[in-house]
């Protein structure tokens, strides 16, 4: 029973990135171009950034969560913090593959 309890958790944990950050993330940058609606790219890119995710440590998904969670705000709030929505995704995008692209140049 030990054994599946080990096999599931990491399956779950996986689906639950896929779902909330690598869409959300997916879905953020394709509007910027305008192919939101192509669910084939939107589901591949998420799933790039969900494998992106899951090789970090957990203090990096949780600068991204607060990442998305912070981009995903109404216009009002961003505007009452003097946040763009645009930097805010820049940022999100560069916490993902800052530490992909060092490691690359470093090995």
């Amino acid at each position: 029973m030990e054994r599946q309890k080990q096999l599931i958790q990491p399956l779950v944990y996986c689906v639950v990135v896929f779902i909330t950050l690598g869409i959300a993330i997916a879905n953020e940058i394709l509007a910027r171009f305008g192919l939101e609606s192509n669910y084939i790219i939107v589901f591949s890119i998420a799933f790039l950034v969900a494998g992106l995710l899951l090789s970090r440590s957990l203090v990096l998904l949780m600068l991204v969560l607060v990442g998305v969670f912070a981009f995903n705000l109404p216009d009002a709030t961003l505007v009452q913090y003097h946040l763009d929505r645009d930097a805010l995704l820049a940022m999100v995008c560069a916490m993902l593959l800052v530490p992909s692209v060092y490691q690359l140049i470093v090995n």
